[in-house]
């Protein structure tokens, strides 16, 4: 470097120009920014090799007129800089870094540099004076190191071979780095990418290229579990191997494992729904069917969920929560199916959480009411039992219906104390009416699956009949086909228990599930509820009519009574009464009513009979 006297030395001459692009080439992955070194005597060092235009005329009229930068921005809002090092009170060189786009002020986004398909870097305003500053301390430290041994000669080339002994700590220290970087970067089984490279990638994407759309795709095996549990974890890791290889194999886009039976997908520039569409079907084609190894065999299949950038969210967090809403999407629908996120899927679960925090509340504010619908005997047309219903008043959500937060009530483990606050209510309301001398037989109380699976359920309906005086015979508990099916020998069980203490058993909406006869020959129930969908139709002409005669003239021959639920109409009444159906339930004699109100009807029919 010419700084008042002969140059002895070059950079290139000086350390080891390798291990220097080395370090540079480093650089540039890191941050996009490259640069060449332009001497005070015209030589030129190109660092990287990489071909960009300098500006140097405009950029050196600066640096000329005393600015310790020279900046120069194009009409498409390039910025090109050069840096001035100057030793001993002279200028030695400039160091012209390639162009860049400052953050918040480039234009054109597609803009590319020469280099293959690397883009034109976006940097921000802060990490572009840390980029000047490195390169600014990078070259003016070579500049003295040139000067000072063209001044006192060979004793440097010991301080120059300690640099290079430097570099060696380099490399090592590089070696561990990237051994490092294996372990936070990719899935030890899979060889994948992991979840934290994915996220990070994202985030990078979305930096860089605000306004460039891309997609997510979260893939997940369904019944992984099993897998393990049949053929051993071994077999579940190989499985995970070969899933992950032929889903990198596909070249759709960057693959990462998100540990357990998870993989992600990011896929750039999406052309619309059908593009995607077409892709989530291509990877369930692709995973699903049957497996091998080692000679067993093994059906896959696959859900997925897919969001999309920016329409879905700006956020990588936002993101990733709604393709893993998409994805339970999916899981419910059916396997080897795919969701893309909608908006409302969000929405619902937001519904759904408050509904849930309310529900809660209601437990403990008592914000449930019980209503009662009449049980009719079908003959004499008089009252002789009723159906206690749940009802909800909310001072937030208003009147909800039970259709609307049962589910979620057995969903979430509520249902428990829910339908312990029911059978209580109901016995203590029994009770009442019974001391008053209120002529009917008994009050029906729902039992879920959940409840009915609680371990504690039978010492419930005891401790509630002893606590209320109410005796078993005033009681019925109605067991829906489904719950019964669910856990039929559990089930069994439970209602024998019942049937022992004296309780009434019913077997509620018959025909709208399983409606197995081989199963109800074996239950021990007392009665048997028809569902509201066979008396619609008994009326129209359909096989509706028949179905309900057979099931009526069935369920006396097993010794149980009949009980149709939903009549409306004095038409249905004849048929029914024509088949001998013992009772009816339904809006013809009345709609659930809160207790002040049956306790109208009981006390008018009770002076009824008095007189």
């Amino acid at each position: 470097m010419k700084v008042g006297v002969n140059v002895g030395y070059r950079l290139p001459d000086i350390i080891s120009g390798h291990n220097f692009e080395d370090l540079m080439e480093n650089f540039f992955h890191m941050t996009g920014v490259s640069c060449l070194v332009k001497y005070a005597d015209g030589y030129i060092y190109n660092v990287s090799c990489l071909k960009f235009e300098i500006h140097e005329k405009q950029i050196l009229s600066q640096i000329n007129r005393g600015n310790e930068l020279g900046v120069y921005r194009d009409k498409n809002g390039l910025v090109y800089i050069g840096i001035p090092i100057v030793v001993n009170g002279k200028r030695a060189a400039t160091v012209f870094l390639n162009p860049i786009f400052l953050e918040g002020n480039h234009k054109n986004k597609n803009f590319r540099c020469f280099r293959g398909n690397i883009r034109i870097p976006v940097v921000s305003k802060k990490n572009i004076n840390e980029i000047i500053n490195f390169f600014y301390n990078e070259f003016t430290i070579l500049a003295e190191l040139e000067y000072r041994n063209n001044i006192l000669g060979r004793d440097y080339k010991k301080f120059y071979s300690m640099y290079n002994e430097l570099y060696k700590v380099y490399c090592n220290f590089k070696l561990h780095y990237n051994e490092m970087k294996k372990i936070a970067y990719y899935d030890k089984l899979t060889k994948l990418y992991n979840f934290n490279y994915f996220t990070e990638k994202i985030e990078k994407q979305i930096e860089m290229y605000p306004e460039d759309n891309f997609s997510i795709f979260q893939i997940e095996l369904n019944n992984f579990k099993s897998i393990n549990d049949i053929f051993g974890y071994e077999y579940g890791d190989k499985l995970l191997k070969k899933i992950g290889n032929t889903l990198r194999k596909m070249k759709i886009g960057m693959v990462s494992r998100t540990g357990g039976d998870g993989f992600l997908l990011l896929k750039r520039e999406i052309n619309g729904r059908i593009e995607l569409e077409n892709l989530a079907q291509h990877i369930i084609d692709d995973i699903s069917g049957l497996w091998v190894f080692s000679g067993n065999e093994v059906l896959v299949s696959v859900n997925i969920g897919i969001t999309v950038f920016p329409k879905d969210g700006r956020k990588v967090a936002k993101l990733l929560r709604n393709v893993d809403v998409a994805l339970n999407r999916a899981k419910l629908t059916s396997k080897n199916s795919y969701v893309i996120f909608e908006k409302y899927m969000y929405d619902e679960i937001l519904e759904k959480t408050e509904l849930e925090r309310e529900l809660r509340k209601a437990l403990k504010n008592n914000e449930f009411i019980l209503y009662y619908q009449p049980q009719v005997d079908i003959k004499t047309r008089d009252i002789v039992g009723f159906e206690a219903l749940i009802r909800w008043d909310s001072p937030k959500l208003g009147w909800v219906m039970p259709q609307k937060f049962i589910s979620l009530a057995e969903e979430t483990g509520l249902i428990v104390p829910i339908g312990d606050w029911v059978l209580k209510t109901a016995c203590m309301q029994n009770k009442l009416w019974k001391n008053k001398g209120y002529s009917y037989d008994f009050i029906s109380v729902n039992v879920s699956t959940v409840q009915l699976k609680d371990n504690n359920f039978i010492d419930t309906v005891r401790d509630t009949l002893k606590e209320t005086g109410l005796k078993p015979e005033c009681l019925e508990v109605e067991i829906t086909e489904s719950v019964m099916m669910e856990s039929f020998d559990w089930s069994l069980q439970v209602i024998t228990e019942l049937k022992d203490m004296g309780i009434k058993v019913a077997l509620d909406d018959f025909g709208s599930g399983y409606s197995s006869l081989n199963y109800l020959k074996s239950i021990p129930i007392n009665t048997l509820k028809i569902d509201k969908t066979f008396i619609d139709g008994i009326c129209k002409g359909s096989y509706e009519n028949i179905i309900t005669g057979e099931i009526i003239e069935l369920a006396h021959k097993m010794e149980l009574e009949v009980v149709a639920e939903g009549v409306e109409m004095e038409e249905q009444i004849s048929y029914l009464k024509e088949k001998n159906c013992n009772k009816i339930q339904g809006y013809y004699f009345g709609k659930p009513m809160p207790s002040e109100c049956i306790n109208m009807l009981l006390e008018e029919k009770k002076i009824k009979l008095d007189n």
